[in-house]
């Protein structure tokens, strides 16, 4: 299994360089290569749960995003991880973005409240227990995945504003939950 990684890695690396160099037809071999490797790779993130119609969308953002990058792999670092991160963050973009929340949510703190499967989190009657203000900061970190620094840009605050606000936020909803 090692061999044939390193195999792979090898043969990708010949052709991203090749295709750095200008070479358009390893560029369209990487490309091949490199669609292949993602799907088995969100294949294995996704499980069942990916539908044929997801899968192939993810593939496309990915290989759009190793494409889009390109110029900021170092070639002294393997190709391989490069490529599975990339597909990893996409797939946790995406995630995010359609507010698929999952029933265990992880506290800023590594604690976890886990809800009984057969019971989902009330997000709305969580959330009434905010102020206007902490509901916007949960909202866009913890449910849009935004940065820190992207929502204190946006709200006019310093980033450690931001993340003491989130750790008290989370402070409160913890209590609610687990009462």
């Amino acid at each position: 299994m090692l061999k044939k990684t390193a195999e792979i890695e090898q043969k990708l690396r010949a052709l991203f360089q090749l295709s750095m160099s200008g070479d358009s037809v390893a560029y369209e071999s990487f490309l091949s290569m490199v669609t292949t490797i993602v799907r088995k790779n969100l294949q294995f993130l996704g499980g069942k749960k990916l539908s044929p119609e997801l899968l192939e969308e993810l593939q496309q953002e990915v290989v759009l995003s190793i494409h889009q990058k390109k110029h900021t792999y170092s070639l002294e670092r393997p190709l391989l991880p490069w490529i599975y991160a990339i597909a990893r963050y996409r797939y946790i973009d995406d995630y995010r973005q359609k507010k698929r929340l999952p029933a265990m949510v992880e506290w800023l703190d590594d604690t976890k409240i886990e809800k009984d499967t057969t019971e989902a989190i009330d997000w709305d009657e969580l959330l009434a227990f905010l102020s206007p203000q902490q509901k916007e900061l949960f909202v866009r970190i913890k449910m849009e995945g935004q940065s820190y620094a992207q929502t204190a840009e946006t709200l006019g605050l310093s980033v450690p504003a931001v993340k003491v606000g989130v750790h008290r936020i989370m402070k409160v909803l913890k209590d609610k939950v687990q009462r």
